[in-house]
Protein backbone atom coordinates (compact mmCIF):
# COMPACT_ATOMS: atom_id res chain seq x y z
CA UNK A 1 0.00 0.00 0.00
CA UNK A 2 1.17 3.16 -0.83
CA UNK A 3 1.92 5.59 1.97
CA UNK A 4 2.11 10.06 1.61
CA UNK A 5 5.94 11.07 2.33
CA UNK A 6 3.96 13.28 5.13
CA UNK A 7 2.95 10.29 6.66
CA UNK A 8 4.70 9.02 9.75
CA UNK A 9 3.94 5.33 10.24
CA UNK A 10 5.86 2.33 11.83
CA UNK A 11 5.44 -1.43 9.96
CA UNK A 12 6.20 -4.21 11.43
CA UNK A 13 4.42 -7.72 11.98
CA UNK A 14 1.93 -7.33 14.63
CA UNK A 15 1.93 -9.39 17.83
CA UNK A 16 -1.04 -11.16 18.81
CA UNK A 17 -3.48 -9.70 21.25
CA UNK A 18 -4.72 -11.33 24.23
CA UNK A 19 -7.09 -13.92 24.13
CA UNK A 20 -10.07 -13.60 26.67
CA UNK A 21 -11.72 -16.58 27.71
CA UNK A 22 -14.82 -15.09 28.58
CA UNK A 23 -15.16 -14.25 24.49
CA UNK A 24 -17.97 -16.24 23.50
CA UNK A 25 -17.13 -15.38 20.06
CA UNK A 26 -13.26 -17.14 21.06
CA UNK A 27 -13.08 -18.94 17.61
CA UNK A 28 -13.95 -16.64 15.43
CA UNK A 29 -10.74 -14.18 17.20
CA UNK A 30 -8.61 -16.66 17.10
CA UNK A 31 -8.88 -16.92 13.64
CA UNK A 32 -8.80 -13.17 12.92
CA UNK A 33 -6.02 -12.49 15.26
CA UNK A 34 -3.86 -15.05 12.86
CA UNK A 35 -4.82 -13.27 10.03
CA UNK A 36 -3.41 -10.42 11.09
CA UNK A 37 -0.44 -12.23 12.04
CA UNK A 38 0.22 -12.29 8.58
CA UNK A 39 0.24 -8.59 7.61
CA UNK A 40 2.01 -5.83 7.72
CA UNK A 41 1.28 -3.78 10.67
CA UNK A 42 1.06 -0.14 10.33
CA UNK A 43 0.46 2.22 13.57
CA UNK A 44 -0.96 5.54 13.18
CA UNK A 45 -0.98 8.87 15.67
CA UNK A 46 -4.46 10.73 15.87
CA UNK A 47 -4.16 13.07 12.11
CA UNK A 48 -2.02 10.70 10.12
CA UNK A 49 -3.53 9.60 6.87
CA UNK A 50 -3.12 6.51 4.54
CA UNK A 51 -4.25 6.47 1.00
CA UNK A 52 -7.00 3.43 0.75
CA UNK A 53 -5.42 -0.11 -0.24
CA UNK A 54 -5.18 -1.02 -3.55
CA UNK A 55 -7.06 -3.75 -5.37
CA UNK A 56 -4.33 -6.31 -3.90
CA UNK A 57 -4.42 -5.48 -0.68
CA UNK A 58 -6.84 -5.19 2.71
CA UNK A 59 -6.31 -3.11 5.81
CA UNK A 60 -7.97 -4.62 9.02
CA UNK A 61 -8.87 -1.92 11.43
CA UNK A 62 -7.22 -3.79 14.73
CA UNK A 63 -7.14 -1.28 17.38
CA UNK A 64 -8.27 2.32 17.40
CA UNK A 65 -11.13 4.37 15.31
CA UNK A 66 -10.51 5.54 11.58
CA UNK A 67 -12.52 8.20 9.59
CA UNK A 68 -12.60 7.41 5.93
CA UNK A 69 -12.54 10.48 4.08
CA UNK A 70 -12.99 12.17 0.73
CA UNK A 71 -12.59 15.61 -0.80
CA UNK A 72 -14.97 15.49 -4.17
CA UNK A 73 -15.39 19.13 -5.26
CA UNK A 74 -14.42 22.33 -3.91
CA UNK A 75 -11.69 21.35 -1.26
CA UNK A 76 -14.78 20.99 0.84
CA UNK A 77 -13.95 17.28 3.17
CA UNK A 78 -16.76 14.84 3.44
CA UNK A 79 -16.21 12.02 6.23
CA UNK A 80 -17.95 8.60 4.63
CA UNK A 81 -17.51 6.45 7.69
CA UNK A 82 -16.28 5.95 11.28
CA UNK A 83 -14.31 2.81 11.41
CA UNK A 84 -13.89 0.58 14.51
CA UNK A 85 -11.51 -2.47 15.46
CA UNK A 86 -12.72 -5.41 13.26
CA UNK A 87 -13.91 -3.15 10.40
CA UNK A 88 -12.30 -4.09 7.03
CA UNK A 89 -11.04 -1.42 4.11
CA UNK A 90 -11.11 -3.02 0.58
CA UNK A 91 -11.16 -1.46 -3.08
CA UNK A 92 -14.60 -3.44 -3.14
CA UNK A 93 -15.87 -1.36 -0.71
CA UNK A 94 -14.59 1.68 -0.77
CA UNK A 95 -14.53 3.93 -4.22
CA UNK A 96 -11.44 5.29 -5.10
CA UNK A 97 -13.35 9.03 -4.84
CA UNK A 98 -11.01 11.83 -5.53
CA UNK A 99 -8.60 13.21 -2.64
CA UNK A 100 -10.18 9.78 -0.62
CA UNK A 101 -8.37 8.24 2.24
CA UNK A 102 -7.96 6.96 5.81
CA UNK A 103 -7.62 9.48 8.64
CA UNK A 104 -6.65 8.12 12.60
CA UNK A 105 -9.12 9.54 14.41
CA UNK A 106 -7.07 8.11 17.87
CA UNK A 107 -4.21 6.23 18.15
CA UNK A 108 -4.67 3.45 15.45
CA UNK A 109 -3.19 -0.22 14.74
CA UNK A 110 -4.13 -1.27 11.21
CA UNK A 111 -2.66 -4.83 9.76
CA UNK A 112 -2.59 -4.09 5.58
CA UNK A 113 -2.59 -8.18 4.11
CA UNK A 114 -2.72 -9.61 0.84
CA UNK A 115 -6.06 -10.10 -0.89
CA UNK A 116 -4.93 -13.90 -1.00
CA UNK A 117 -5.97 -16.47 1.87
CA UNK A 118 -2.83 -18.46 0.73
CA UNK A 119 0.16 -18.68 4.49
CA UNK A 120 -2.23 -17.96 6.76
CA UNK A 121 -2.67 -20.24 9.88
CA UNK A 122 -5.95 -20.63 9.98
CA UNK A 123 -8.06 -22.68 6.79
CA UNK A 124 -8.55 -20.30 3.56
CA UNK A 125 -12.47 -20.47 3.47
CA UNK A 126 -12.39 -19.58 7.17
CA UNK A 127 -10.26 -16.45 6.09
CA UNK A 128 -12.33 -15.79 3.46
CA UNK A 129 -15.26 -15.94 4.99
CA UNK A 130 -14.51 -13.61 7.95
CA UNK A 131 -13.08 -10.80 5.44
CA UNK A 132 -16.02 -11.41 3.78
CA UNK A 133 -18.51 -11.37 5.92
CA UNK A 134 -16.65 -7.95 7.72
CA UNK A 135 -16.88 -6.41 3.66
CA UNK A 136 -20.44 -7.36 3.86
CA UNK A 137 -21.06 -5.60 6.81
CA UNK A 138 -19.64 -2.60 5.54
CA UNK A 139 -21.11 -2.38 2.24
CA UNK A 140 -24.37 -2.50 4.55
CA UNK A 141 -23.24 0.32 6.45
CA UNK A 142 -22.70 2.26 3.35
CA UNK A 143 -26.42 1.39 1.96
CA UNK A 144 -27.71 2.48 5.57
CA UNK A 145 -25.47 6.06 5.41
CA UNK A 146 -26.98 7.34 2.13
CA UNK A 147 -30.56 6.38 3.13
CA UNK A 148 -29.98 8.18 6.40
CA UNK A 149 -28.43 11.35 5.12
CA UNK A 150 -30.86 11.38 2.01
CA UNK A 151 -34.16 10.78 3.66
CA UNK A 152 -34.47 11.19 7.64
CA UNK A 153 -34.17 14.83 9.08
CA UNK A 154 -32.16 15.87 11.77
CA UNK A 155 -33.50 13.83 15.00
CA UNK A 156 -33.69 10.63 13.23
CA UNK A 157 -30.29 11.35 11.29
CA UNK A 158 -28.88 11.67 14.85
CA UNK A 159 -30.34 8.70 16.86
CA UNK A 160 -29.52 6.80 13.71
CA UNK A 161 -25.73 7.58 14.27
CA UNK A 162 -25.80 6.66 18.06
CA UNK A 163 -27.88 3.85 17.68
CA UNK A 164 -25.71 2.34 14.77
CA UNK A 165 -22.67 2.99 17.32
CA UNK A 166 -24.53 1.38 20.18
CA UNK A 167 -25.15 -1.39 18.76
CA UNK A 168 -22.33 -2.51 17.17
CA UNK A 169 -20.51 -2.10 20.86
CA UNK A 170 -23.53 -3.97 22.29
CA UNK A 171 -22.35 -6.89 23.94
CA UNK A 172 -25.13 -8.62 25.01
CA UNK A 173 -28.87 -7.32 26.19
CA UNK A 174 -28.96 -4.90 27.90
CA UNK A 175 -30.70 -1.87 28.09
CA UNK A 176 -27.78 0.56 29.04
CA UNK A 177 -23.84 0.69 27.16
CA UNK A 178 -21.14 3.33 26.46
CA UNK A 179 -19.74 3.97 23.60
CA UNK A 180 -16.55 6.18 22.96
CA UNK A 181 -16.94 9.68 20.65
CA UNK A 182 -13.35 10.11 20.37
CA UNK A 183 -14.20 11.91 17.09
CA UNK A 184 -15.01 15.99 17.45
CA UNK A 185 -18.17 18.00 16.83
CA UNK A 186 -16.97 19.09 13.78
CA UNK A 187 -16.22 15.50 12.46
CA UNK A 188 -19.76 13.84 13.21
CA UNK A 189 -21.63 17.02 12.06
CA UNK A 190 -19.83 16.64 9.01
CA UNK A 191 -20.15 12.90 8.57
CA UNK A 192 -24.38 13.30 9.64
CA UNK A 193 -23.99 16.49 6.86
CA UNK A 194 -25.87 18.94 9.78
CA UNK A 195 -24.46 22.09 11.31
CA UNK A 196 -22.64 21.71 14.25
CA UNK A 197 -24.52 23.79 16.75
CA UNK A 198 -27.36 21.70 15.64
CA UNK A 199 -26.11 18.31 16.44
CA UNK A 200 -25.20 20.10 19.81
CA UNK A 201 -29.04 20.96 20.37
CA UNK A 202 -29.97 17.58 19.18
CA UNK A 203 -27.92 16.00 21.67
CA UNK A 204 -28.79 18.38 24.37
CA UNK A 205 -32.63 17.08 23.15
CA UNK A 206 -31.69 13.75 23.66
CA UNK A 207 -29.75 13.72 27.45
CA UNK A 208 -33.12 15.86 28.18
CA UNK A 209 -35.05 12.99 27.18
CA UNK A 210 -33.33 10.62 28.97
CA UNK A 211 -31.94 8.60 25.99
CA UNK A 212 -28.80 9.14 26.59
CA UNK A 213 -26.23 11.19 29.49
CA UNK A 214 -22.52 11.93 29.80
CA UNK A 215 -20.45 8.75 30.75
CA UNK A 216 -17.08 10.95 30.24
CA UNK A 217 -15.68 13.50 28.30
CA UNK A 218 -15.44 11.41 25.00
CA UNK A 219 -17.83 9.09 25.91
CA UNK A 220 -21.74 8.60 25.91
CA UNK A 221 -23.90 6.24 27.76
CA UNK A 222 -26.92 4.88 26.32
CA UNK A 223 -29.62 5.01 28.48
CA UNK A 224 -32.99 3.73 27.04
CA UNK A 225 -31.64 1.76 23.84
CA UNK A 226 -35.08 1.29 22.82
CA UNK A 227 -36.14 4.96 22.56
CA UNK A 228 -33.38 5.20 20.27
CA UNK A 229 -34.71 2.77 17.95
CA UNK A 230 -38.09 4.44 18.45
CA UNK A 231 -36.64 7.64 16.62
CA UNK A 232 -34.73 5.84 13.91
CA UNK A 233 -36.71 4.74 10.86
CA UNK A 234 -33.41 2.91 10.15
CA UNK A 235 -33.32 0.50 13.34
CA UNK A 236 -34.66 -2.45 11.73
CA UNK A 237 -31.87 -2.37 9.13
CA UNK A 238 -29.19 -1.28 11.52
CA UNK A 239 -30.51 -4.65 13.73
CA UNK A 240 -30.00 -6.91 10.58
CA UNK A 241 -26.43 -5.76 10.15
CA UNK A 242 -25.18 -5.35 13.89
CA UNK A 243 -27.39 -8.12 15.95
CA UNK A 244 -26.29 -11.10 14.02
CA UNK A 245 -23.62 -13.26 15.09
CA UNK A 246 -21.50 -13.39 12.02
CA UNK A 247 -21.13 -9.69 11.83
CA UNK A 248 -20.58 -8.88 15.39
CA UNK A 249 -16.40 -9.88 15.11
CA UNK A 250 -15.80 -6.08 15.47
CA UNK A 251 -17.17 -5.53 18.96
CA UNK A 252 -14.92 -8.58 20.68
CA UNK A 253 -11.77 -6.26 18.98
CA UNK A 254 -13.43 -2.89 20.36
CA UNK A 255 -13.43 -4.29 23.93
CA UNK A 256 -10.11 -5.39 24.21
CA UNK A 257 -9.06 -1.52 22.26
CA UNK A 258 -10.78 0.20 25.34
CA UNK A 259 -8.60 -1.92 27.58
CA UNK A 260 -5.33 -1.38 25.53
CA UNK A 261 -5.65 1.77 23.75
CA UNK A 262 -6.53 4.98 25.40
CA UNK A 263 -8.27 7.49 23.74
CA UNK A 264 -6.77 10.96 23.04
CA UNK A 265 -9.36 13.69 23.65
CA UNK A 266 -10.22 15.43 20.69
CA UNK A 267 -9.96 19.32 19.72
CA UNK A 268 -13.76 19.58 20.31
CA UNK A 269 -15.15 16.99 22.47
CA UNK A 270 -19.13 16.51 21.70
CA UNK A 271 -20.06 15.41 24.52
CA UNK A 272 -18.66 18.25 25.98
CA UNK A 273 -20.85 20.37 24.02
CA UNK A 274 -23.92 19.16 25.11
CA UNK A 275 -23.48 18.69 28.98
CA UNK A 276 -22.59 22.24 29.32
CA UNK A 277 -18.81 21.36 29.76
Amino acid sequence: MNLPQNTDVQGSRPTPLRQSAANPQKEMMRSMEAICTHGECIELRPQQRISLPSAEKVVLLREGMLAIDAMPAKGKLQILDFLVPGDVVSASVVLPTRGASLRAITNTSLVSLAASANGFDVPAYECRTLLFAQCQNQLARVNIYQLMIGRLETEPRVATFLLGLALRNASGDTPELTIALPMSRTDIANYLVINSDTLSRTMMRFRALGLIERATRHAVRVIDLDGLRKRSPLAPLLSAVFEKGSTRIGSGFAHRAERTAPIPPPTTPIVSQFAGA
